[in-house]
């Protein structure tokens, strides 16, 4: 999954793997950092997860919580989001197939568990076929009763324009041809749904696949399963105009400003396992970037008593942050699984041995201090994150000693090479003012002339993910969508993938070696035998072609209110509020 673009990362889980929760943690400023871990997860196929979902202990009930973010999101559209904020949010009002209960407790597994069906899946020939059952009672924010024709249309009209920028493995998993000439390209009056979709009765979905598909109840946790009433598509007015199915509704929304949710009345706290209905109001203020953030988070006077941030703690503010014992109660740090990477555009930065001197020469120990330091950054060497099964630990282009890059190598590289004028992109935000100054000057070392191009933060990834876009270096990162190394490298470095618009191969990468070994480690059915060919493919990828900079793994260093209650950093890098409560 796309992480929300910014300089400084949150906490995360990977789905199916456990991270740290919020208020685990390190006030240390070194080197030395614990690492993203491991940590089991289970899939309630037998549907043993309780509805309603058990009390946050604690807990009270009304008041407002907000939470504070720069800029709107990219999208809102269930079909469309693909990035961390959104999907982390979007969970108050859009509900998928299956979903996730998480804890904040040490040693509790993530849960798969149905959401809207009634378990996590069901299936007789190992993974080919998938039956879902919807529970009782559950509706849109109208009272419509929400049937399985509703998550058939709405799946189907993710392979057309109102798909383009979620993620993409159903559809690719369903239609043999997704994406090239014949493909099927969204609901027509002929073909309602896509291949494999079937709806026996208003309470039953099938899927049907070629072969065996095992991560299907991880793929309809993504909002790509959310229902949509086919009446009430409005198409790219969707994006603000959305029906809800979760515990919240539209209010109020003024793109870019604020968007305000109010109860739901129809939501129905026994058709649902995951989610509270504890607040009376939830505000999304996008007016506040990360020093605004900070400021009122520190204050937390008024309403900002009861707020969370989205972005880290900026750097110039660490340091008086970590002085501050008592506001240090109320920091989540610690590692996540998000890698940051400088993305090296193939099609455009075609020599190998040119983007092998970029990775030599870029000045990683400047990078980490201009982004904050030791405290929210672990210096990357891998496309893949430590947490992702089959992880190998590796670093083709070592640094000097000092972290600096080894300016000389990159010199050598480039010898007797004309090297043209680069052009690299990264989301507009404050703090990314001052890290891509760094980035250049520590690329400049080499001989590199770079002009920086920055992009407003609720159009980055769209942009950059259009096949022929004029950048040369992007930046941009990744956590897995679920435990497995194909979440990863078959998403970040599988070029038959790459399609006009809504790529996540934003190296356009497209090497038919490694497309033929994802192929055949795609279709391998001992997943744990396939992990560590992964990590390999990883270190041949970075030595044979070099299509990223790795940058960092990703830390959490990020302030909530002191009347938040039952909140804990969650699997989208982000606080969770599914459960959050206004103190008295």
């Amino acid at each position: 999954m796309r992480n929300t673009l910014k300089a400084v990362a949150i906490g995360a889980l990977a789905m199916g793997v456990a991270l740290s929760a919020a208020c685990t943690k390190n006030t240390g400023g070194g080197t030395q950092n614990e690492t993203a871990t491991k940590q089991a997860f289970v899939v309630d196929f037998k549907g043993e997860a309780v509805t309603p979902a058990p009390d946050v202990e604690g807990h009270t009930t009304g008041g407002k919580i907000t939470v504070i973010q720069d800029g709107d999101f990219e999208h809102l559209d269930p079909q469309m989001i693909y990035v961390s904020n959104a999907l982390s949010y979007s969970q108050l009002f859009h509900r998928t197939l299956t979903g996730y209960i998480e804890s904040p407790k040490e040693g509790e597994p993530l849960k798969l568990v149905g959401d809207l069906a009634t378990n996590a899946g069901e299936t007789t020939d190992n993974g080919k076929t998938w039956k879902y059952t919807l529970r009782d009672g559950v509706k849109f924010d109208d009272g419509t009763a929400i049937t399985s024709k509703d998550i058939a249309y709405a799946i189907s009209r993710s392979f057309g324009p109102r798909g383009s920028q979620g993620p993409q493995y159903l559809q690719a998993a369903l239609d043999k041809n997704y994406g090239k000439d014949g493909g099927y390209a969204g609901p027509t009056a002929d073909k309602p749904y896509a291949p494999g979709i079937s709806t026996p009765d208003d309470k039953t979905i099938i899927f049907t696949f070629d072969a065996p598909h095992t991560e299907l109840p991880f793929l309809l946790a993504f909002p790509t399963s959310t229902p949509v009433p086919a009446a009430k598509d409005t198409k790219e007015k969707y994006e603000t105009q959305f029906v809800s199915s979760g515990p919240y509704k539209t209010k109020e929304y003024v793109p870019g400003t604020k968007l305000v949710l109010e109860k739901n009345p129809n939501w129905d706290p026994k058709s649902d396992p995951i989610r509270h209905q504890y607040v009376d109001e939830f505000v999304i203020d996008m007016t506040g970037d990360a020093k605004a953030q900070t400021d009122r988070l520190t204050a937390a006077s008024g309403d900002d008593a009861a707020a969370v941030m989205i972005d880290n703690v900026p750097p110039e503010m660490i340091p008086p942050v970590k002085g501050n014992a008592e506001l240090m109660k109320r920091v989540a740090t610690g590692p996540n699984q998000y890698v940051y990477y400088i993305n090296i555009n193939t099609t455009r930065v075609t020599d190998v041995d040119v983007r092998r001197a970029l990775n030599y020469a870029f000045d990683r120990d400047a990078y980490l201090k201009a982004v904050g330091g030791y405290d929210i950054a672990d210096p990357a060497s891998t496309i893949m994150s430590p947490v992702v099964p089959g992880y190998k630990k590796f670093d083709v282009y070592p640094s000097l000693p000092d972290n600096h890059g080894d300016v000389e190598k990159a010199k050598k590289l480039l010898e007797g090479k004309t090297v043209p004028k680069l052009t690299f992109c990264t989301s507009n935000t404050a703090v990314n003012q001052t890290v891509a100054a760094v980035v250049v000057e520590g690329l400049k070392r080499a001989g590199f002339d770079i002009t920086t191009k920055f992009i407003e933060r609720a159009n980055y990834y769209t942009t950059i993910g259009v096949k022929g876009v004029d950048c040369d270096l992007m930046t941009s990162a990744w956590g897995q969508d679920w435990s497995d190394g194909e979440s990863t490298l078959g998403v970040l470095m599988d070029g038959s993938k790459i399609v006009p618009e809504g790529n996540n191969n934003y190296s356009y990468f497209n090497e038919p070696t490694i497309v033929a070994k994802l192929k055949e480690l795609r279709e391998m059915t001992d997943r744990g035998a396939a992990a560590e060919q992964y990590g390999a493919l990883d270190e041949q990828i970075m030595k044979d072609y070099a299509p990223v900079i790795p940058l960092r793994y990703g830390r959490n260093f990020s302030i909530y209110g002191p009347k938040v209650g039952g909140t804990f950093v969650n699997q989208f890098s982000q606080f969770d509020v599914l459960g959050a409560y206004v103190k008295s």
